[in-house]
């Protein structure tokens, strides 16, 4: 049976940097590729700190879970996102009292080399979101989605309602698995995975094909879940699926990007 890792904050380590990344900022490990085919770093930017991620071998993602960074002359507040391909850099500064960002990839290079070739930046006021994306309350936005034609990776967020303790019985509902790896990081409220609630900065790597369901805490949650390719269906205990990228582009426009000033 693969095993899906749960990472709360207390078990990250400090580390150096991730590969191919350097400068001033600190960063501590949720998950890496002795683990799992996925890394997570989270990377603390303080301020007039520097973090140049690039050049890469593959795609790379950041999230900018709290605080605030300056890149590629842009301003990118909490709940922003850039992507870096292949073979390009970024440089990021930690901008007022700093940043935490959250740097997902893929823990191998691809077996086909990526176009790549740009940089994007996505700040939080541009993200395509919607706040009733179900009639139960759920919010969706979409920061990547795989269909760049020059970068792979997917990164989605979503918002849940706050739940009361569940029966017995509600721990089977939602059941799923979805077709790839996959990294879920809780940026607030509360996660309960089986009987046992866990906190904001929480990370789950779970393997593709692996079935898992979740509730929120009583205060709700949000989280964000990248993917390093296109996703293929979602399954569920019945036989049934459904469409990933077909489901979200019903619901959510591509992103549009900002290049880098002076690109």
């Amino acid at each position: 049976m693969p095993r899906i890792h749960v990472v709360p904050p207390e078990k990250t380590r400090t580390a150096s940097l991730p590969e191919a990344c350097s400068g001033t900022a600190r960063s501590s490990v949720y998950v890496d590729a002795d683990q799992f085919p996925l890394e997570l770093h989270q990377i603390a930017v303080g301020a007039g700190e520097s973090l140049t991620v690039g050049p890469v071998a593959r795609g790379r993602i950041g999230y900018v879970w709290h605080g605030a960074v300056r890149a590629g002359g842009h301003d990118l507040p909490a709940g922003s996102s850039f992507i870096v391909e292949a073979g390009e850099s970024l440089r990021i500064e930690g901008s007022g009292e700093g940043a935490d960002v959250l740097l997902f990839a893929a823990s191998h290079d691809p077996a086909q080399p990526e176009a790549g070739g740009h940089v994007h930046l996505l700040p939080s006021a541009m993200v395509p979101r919607d706040d009733a994306l179900t009639d139960t309350g759920v919010r969706g936005g979409m920061h990547a989605d795989s269909q760049c034609p020059t970068c792979d990776v997917w990164l989605h967020e979503n918002g849940f309602p706050g739940a009361e303790p569940v029966s017995p019985e509600d721990l089977t509902v939602g059941v799923h698995s979805h077709s790839e790896d996959e990294i879920i990081f809780i940026v607030s409220g509360e996660i309960r995975l089986g009987r046992k609630l866990f906190p904001t900065g929480t990370a789950i790597a779970i393997p593709g094909d692996t079935l898992y369901s979740f509730t929120a805490g009583p205060q709700g949650m949000a989280f964000v879940n990248f993917r390093a390719g296109l996703p293929a269906d979602i399954h569920f205990p019945g036989g049934q699926t459904m469409n990933e990228v077909e489901y979200w582009k019903g619901k959510l426009p591509h992103p549009q990007y900002l290049e880098p000033v002076g690109a």
